[in-house]
């Protein structure tokens, strides 16, 4: 787990290395200044989906009981993006909002999100994947980090988008170890980065109406025609697996798992291109036996896959995408108590989506798809009374899931 951290704070680091491109000077203009509004519907629809969809998660009944451990460096990290623009400003650096605006925009931001989390936390009793306490949903640590992270796509996206690239990154790495070291379930990062999100966005525009064009500094640059870029982008949803996996009168039940993933694209032509993508699974397991429901862990896996794309622009600001693709994933051993629960090493898996791309710069980009994915499976349970497991079964085949994602570009 911590060496999954490290890789997406490494990743981070570069970005932000890379980022760092002064521009000579900067105009007061507008013809880059994103609309709140993809940011705030967006947020709103991760935040409530995930609400719904963690209603529908089965009781994890029975938790084995584990070590409960406080990751200090998480707990640490989630403010350093919203930290990170007021570092920037001191150094020299033209965010696009003064002193003032910034703190007004930003306190606004905070305060929506911190009272939004905490309501839910209060208001819904959601136990936790470790057992440790009932205030699951949603994850506070995610919500902030979020919020981090779109403050510096706010504040220095137009300087260049490297920024907003390596906070939303280290914002997936901090989401991806709340559900790895189970202190949240995967829809509870996904509500919390929903949360964040929103409430940035909110607040910002709150700010907006309050000061004007005042302490307004944005460097202006038109939007290109809109062609098939070359990109490199973050990818982070949800899988939701269909059907049931049966060993013997057992079921292996899947819940809906976090997606995280690193894409490099190169495009062909104005339309046809080549992804290659590195993406993270997680996805929770419970063993049911005779409805007497056992939590037992999230089964994380890594994988690689190819998929060629084509793209159609219906504007400079919006385009229309699909893609389909074979890959393997690698499952890493779920190393539960008595070894009760074993996966398969690896499977081939195959996966077509759709989805539309929203150009925020000239270099920028956010898109959202819906997908399906197919892979095999196979899962061996053994005799295990802490699991309530009584006798050796096993259960392969084929699963399938539905996907959907929200993922963040740099067009080259």
């Amino acid at each position: 787990m911590k060496l999954r951290l490290v890789i997406f704070l490494t990743i981070s680091g570069i970005m932000l290395r890379l980022g760092a491109e002064t521009p000579s000077s900067h105009t007061v203009a507008d013809s880059i200044t994103p609309s709140p509004w993809p940011g705030i519907v967006a947020g709103g629809v991760m935040a409530g989906s995930a609400a719904a969809l963690r209603s529908i998660y089965p009781s994890p009944g029975h938790i084995v009981p584990t070590e409960v451990k406080s990751d200090r460096g998480t707990d640490i990290l989630r403010f350093a993006p919203a930290v990170f623009p007021w570092v920037m400003k001191a150094a020299g650096a033209p965010t696009r909002s003064g002193w003032g605006r910034m703190a007004v925009s930003q306190g606004l931001s905070a305060s929506i999100m911190a009272a939004t989390v905490k309501g839910m936390k209060s208001g819904m009793d959601s136990e936790r994947p470790d057992g440790s306490d009932h205030r699951s949903f949603p994850s506070g640590h995610s919500a902030i980090a979020f919020m981090g992270a779109t403050m510096v796509a706010k504040e220095l996206g137009h300087i260049s988008p490297w920024y907003t690239l390596g906070a939303y990154t280290l914002a997936t790495g901090i989401a991806v170890e709340r559900v790895v070291d189970r202190h949240h379930y995967p829809t509870d990062v996904v509500a919390g980065a929903g949360i964040g999100i929103l409430a940035t966005e909110l607040g910002y525009l709150i700010g907006d109406l309050i000061f004007g064009q005042n302490q307004l500094e944005i460097k202006g640059e038109d939007l290109r025609p809109n062609n098939n870029f070359s990109y490199l982008s973050l990818e982070c949803g949800l899988s939701l697996p269909l059907g049931k996996i049966y060993a013997g009168r057992m079921e292996i039940e899947r819940m809906p798992a976090l997606s995280a993933a690193l894409r490099g694209a190169w495009g062909a032509s104005d339309h046809w291109g080549l992804a290659l993508e590195l993406g993270l699974l997680s996805m929770p397991i419970n063993v049911d036996v005779n409805n007497d429901r056992t939590y037992v862990k999230s089964l994380s896996s890594l994988g690689l896959i190819a998929l060629p794309y084509y793209t159609c622009a219906l504007s400079k600001r919006l385009s229309v995408n699909a893609e389909a693709g074979i890959g393997y994933r690698y499952n890493f051993p779920l190393n539960v108590l008595d070894n009760a629960v074993r996966s398969c090493a690896g499977t081939p898996f195959g996966r077509i989506d759709v989805g539309f791309a929203l150009r925020l710069s000239p270099r920028f980009s956010a898109r959202a798809s819906i997908g399906y994915e197919m892979a095999r499976y196979k899962f061996n349970l053994y005799p295990s009374p802490s699991f309530h497991i009584p006798v050796t079964a096993s259960a392969s085949g084929i699963s399938s899931s539905l996907l959907f994602n929200i993922s963040s570009r740099y067009e080259f």
